[in-house]
């Protein structure tokens, strides 16, 4: 009777102990999430990878040699990216990693919540939402986001870049002072110095051929009395 109480405690002391190895300590899981960031960061590499062979059969080649090269270059340097991301995913860690995952997904199937593109805006390949791969002075390697680009304000009369007013996006634009969107002449934040200067020249051309008008005007009619 007392043998059989102490195999129930073994096979308990056992099971206790196969649990406390499945689950990861704090060290283990941030390596995990390393893995998985850095695989994020290749795959999302691949996203230009058609794009990237058609290039040399779009541009303007000088021969058709030259073409070819170009585009089996441009395949090559695809056929390793996908050559790295698969090497990546088959690696030891990443198994481990995966597996962990889908152990944890079949034990609380409802504790992980289910992937959906509208609780993530930055998944798209759009214009605002370019990404970059950087390496920090860490050595870490991220992914960099890159927004559309601030233009700088032209010249509504000859389109030239006006200097002196920095390139931001709208939004930017509106949450900076007046001063730093202008510069002190007339026309300050919408015609170059060029362009003001010509409208005053024309401006004071223009008077003066109201004047001299005005003036023949007078010497005709006093003329005319006489």
């Amino acid at each position: 009777m007392t043998q059989q109480p102490a195999a129930q405690n073994q096979a308990h002391a056992q099971a206790s102990n196969g649990a406390e190895q499945d689950v990861w300590d704090e060290q283990r899981l941030q390596e995990a999430m390393k893995q998985l960031k850095l695989l994020h960061i290749k795959v999302r590499r691949l996203n230009d990878t058609i794009p990237k062979m058609i290039k040399p059969l779009v541009q303007k080649q000088p021969s058709p040699d030259a073409m070819f090269a170009a585009f089996m270059n441009s395949v090559t340097e695809a056929q390793a990216n996908i050559k790295e991301v698969t090497d990546l995913m088959r690696d030891e860690k990443s198994r481990e990693v995966f597996a962990q995952a889908r152990k944890r997904k079949a034990e609380e199937p409802e504790g992980i919540e289910s992937w959906e593109y509208y609780d993530h805006p930055d998944c798209y390949n759009t214009t605002s939402n370019r990404t970059r791969v950087i390496k920090t002075p860490g050595g870490d390697i991220r992914l960099l986001h890159i927004k559309k680009r601030g233009t700088v304000p032209k010249c509504g009369d000859c389109g030239s870049k006006l200097s002196g007013i920095p390139a931001l996006r709208p939004r930017e634009y509106s949450q900076i002072s007046k001063p730093k969107k202008t510069v002190q002449r007339a026309y300050g934040g919408s015609r170059c110095g060029n362009c003001v200067r010509d409208r005053i020249v024309r401006a004071f051309l223009i008077e003066e051929q109201k004047i001299v008008k005005k003036v023949l005007k007078e010497q005709e009619q006093s003329q005319k009395k006489k």
